[in-house]
Parts: C-alpha cells; sequence; structure tokens
C-alpha cells in the first residue's frame, strides 16, 4: 500500500525475456531518476494475484510463468547441488502443492527460500500462495521459483478460504500429481498395496525413488526403551536439523554449522510395522509425520523420560496401534551389511477418513463403469 512519485524515467515496450508480467510497457529508472515517498493508501492490495489451477499447467507451455495457491501435501528436506555450468553450490528443496482441481505439482525452491521455508514455516496442511513461478517439464510438469518469485503463507484470500475447506474434507486423497516420479520430481500420488512395494525394485536405485500412498493400519511402533527413545538431539537451527553433540552443560555442538549453540531441539526418527490386505512392512517416520501419528512432540514425550514415567512414554507409543492411516511413502533402494533393502519413508500420516475412502472407492468403480 505504499505510494510513490517516480519522475525521470523512460517508458517503453517491455522486454518478454526477462520481464515476465502481463503489463505491456514497462519503466527502467537511470541515473537521474527520482523516487519519492509519498505516503500509504491501505485502500492498494499488497500483492496481486491470477490463480490458475494446478491442473491447468498441465497445458501450459514451459517457460509460461505462472500464479497459483495450493496446500502443502509433503516437504522434502533441504539438499545441495553443483551447478554443471557454474559450478557453483545451489540449494533446494522440493514441496508437493495440491488443490481442488484434484491436482498436485512439485515446486522447487532455491537458496535463500530453499533455507527460508522448511517444515516449521510450510507444515503439511499449510496454504502456500506463490506468483511468478516458472513452469518447466522436468520429470513431468513442475514449478520453480526465480528471483522475482513472491510468496504468502496462509495468506486472508478468499481461495485460501476455499482452499482450507476442501483439504479439511479430503485430506488431499486422490490428488493426481502431474511430476513424474525419478531425478529428484515426485510421481503420481498413486494408491497401492503393499504387495506391489516388491515390485517397485526394478524403477528403483541409491539415487531414485518412487513416491505413492498407502492405506495400511499401524500395527506397533518398534519397542524403545528410555536411554534410547526415538529421536536424536538436533542442530535448533531451522536450516539445519542435523545432528549435534553436548560438549558442555547445556552446550551443543553442529558440525555442519560449525557453531555452537546453547540449546538443542529433539526430532523423531520412529520405525513402525504398517499391514494391509496384501502383506506387512516397516516404515520410518520423521518429525512432521510422528508428532502427526502420536499426537505429540519429541519433547513432550522427552518430559516421560527426565520424570521417569515409563507407563505414559509406552502408553504413547502404544496409542496409535491398530489405526488405519492413509500414508504417503517415498522407497528408495538401501544398502544393509552389502544386501539391497527397500526403505520407505513417511512424507505424510492422515487418519483414514471412512467418509473420504467412500468417495475414492467410488469414483474408481465409476472408472470401471466407462470401460
Amino acid at each position: 500500500g505504499k505510494v510513490y512519485t517516480i519522475s525521470r524515467g523512460s517508458l517503453k515496450p517491455r522486454n518478454v525475456k526477462f520481464n515476465k508480467t502481463p503489463h505491456d510497457y514497462e519503466l527502467n529508472l537511470g541515473r537521474d531518476a527520482e523516487v519519492e515517498f509519498c505516503g500509504e493508501d491501505k485502500k492498494i492490495k499488497h500483492q496481486l494475484f491470477d490463480f490458475k489451477p494446478i491442473n491447468a499447467i498441465q497445458d501450459m507451455p514451459v517457460e509460461t510463468y505462472v500464479d497459483i495457491i495450493g496446500v502443502v501435501q509433503s516437504i522434502e528436506p533441504i539438499s545441495e547441488i553443483i551447478s554443471s555450468r557454474t559450478k557453483k553450490e545451489h540449494k533446494k528443496r522440493v514441496i508437493r502443492l495440491c488443490d481442488t482441481s484434484n491436482a498436485g505439482i512439485d515446486l522447487t525452491l532455491w537458496n535463500e527460500k530453499a533455507v527460508e521455508f522448511d517444515e516449521k514455516v510450510l507444515p503439511t496442511g499449510a496454504i502456500l500462495a506463490a506468483k511468478g513461478l516458472r513452469v518447466g517439464d522436468f520429470s513431468g510438469r513442475s514449478l520453480s521459483s526465480g528471483f522475482t518469485s513472491a510468496f504468502q503463507i496462509n495468506p486472508e484470500l478468499p481461495e485460501a478460504t476455499k482452499l482450507h475447506q476442501w483439504y479439511q474434507t479430503t485430506q488431499g486423497q486422490g490428488v493426481t500429481s502431474l511430476s513424474a516420479s525419478g531425478g529428484g520430481g515426485r510421481g503420481p500420488s498413486r494408491r497401492i498395496t503393499i504387495g506391489d512395494i516388491q515390485e517397485l525394485r526394478q524403477n528403483l536405485d541409491e539415487t531414485k525413488a518412487e513416491y505413492f500412498d498407502l492405506k495400511a493400519t499401524l500395527i506397533f511402533c518398534r519397542k524403545y526403551e528410555f536411554d534410547r527413545p526415538p529421536w536424536y538431539e538436533a542442530c535448533p537451527s531451522d536450516s539445519c536439523n542435523k545432528k549435534v553433540m553436548q560438549v558442555d552443560e547445556g552446550q551443543y555442538r553442529c558440525e555442519k554449522c560449525d557453531k555452537i549453540y546453547p540449546g538443542r531441539s529433539l526430532r523423531y526418527i520412529l520405525s513402525m510395522m504398517v499391514a494391509d490386505e496384501d502383506g506387512h512392512q516397516w516404515v520410518t517416520a520423521f518429525n512432521t509425520e510422528a508428532e502427526a501419528i502420536l499426537g505429540k512432540t519429541a519433547e513432550q514425550l522427552n518430559e516421560y523420560v527426565m520424570n521417569g514415567d515409563e507407563e505414559s512414554f509406552n502408553r504413547t507409543l502404544q496409542e496409535p496401534n491398530l489405526k488405519e492411516f492413509v500414508f504417503g511413502c517415498r522407497a528408495k533402494i538401501d544398502m544393509n551389511n552389502e544386501e539391497q533393502q527397500i526403505r520407505v519413508n513417511l512424507t505424510k500420516a492422515t487418519p483414514m477418513d471412512p467418509l473420504q475412502e467412500a468417495k475414492t472407492l467410488l469414483d474408481k468403480i465409476a472408472k470401471y463403469d466407462d470401460l
């Protein structure tokens, strides 16, 4: 809502190579230009969006720039890559978004944005409005942030309210992703059974993963003792979360950050057995997913350990037993004692909604009726 007067600028047709706005002209400011702040006008919106449904991106040309609003389905840990062209290191983070068009897509954030938007800032279910994302064709259709991209989290917009209500009802079940699996992208959010997991082996290696949904019953969490609880002491920095070592009373050192912090955070690594009509499978839930399953943070569970309350500790770990969930899963080949094994990590954990599950089954039946 800030207002300025601008003088001694030059008006010319926009350079479509660099200016991705819908306007025909652009204002260039040289050394002689003058910009003066006049005050604020609260009637002026801070940011204007031209939202497009995610399913429409499938037909958009590559290099198109688009505004979207979506629900965060899952968020990957930050990773680092080396540019083959510049040989510089870049940070990246992939976020899966979905919307009421029943479509999902991968959004890759780079560098500062990849560090800023972690799972604390963008938890599962958060609404993200994004402006100026570039459409790519890497692993199907994907989106990428750029220098001019702008973001709003849980904005006060009618579209956000509608999207929140939709997600509260559906939990994003039945969404089809435009981003194919492999190469760092996420595959379609397809539903499989545990019996299908071993058949994925031919598509996997130590660098390639498969993504899928799994409706299963949580049988039990692995037995954990007080001296070996299901969490680790992590760096308190939002952009790190690596394991730390205690160097003194209340002092913890992070090797990655090369810093000593006056505290640490606790983050889950929870192993559990799940089963469906086709078999059973060990899976691993990390912090966000484990909190959704147990209903308590690692810090809260640690209070039982500190107080010697073994009964409450065990009861919390047993509470989700025999409950049904729809799990988002990431499967990858892992080497264990020189043997290849499929490791399955959770990317989301949603309690099974009978009403939504019935709708999903009816949709599948309808597809057979159309054959």
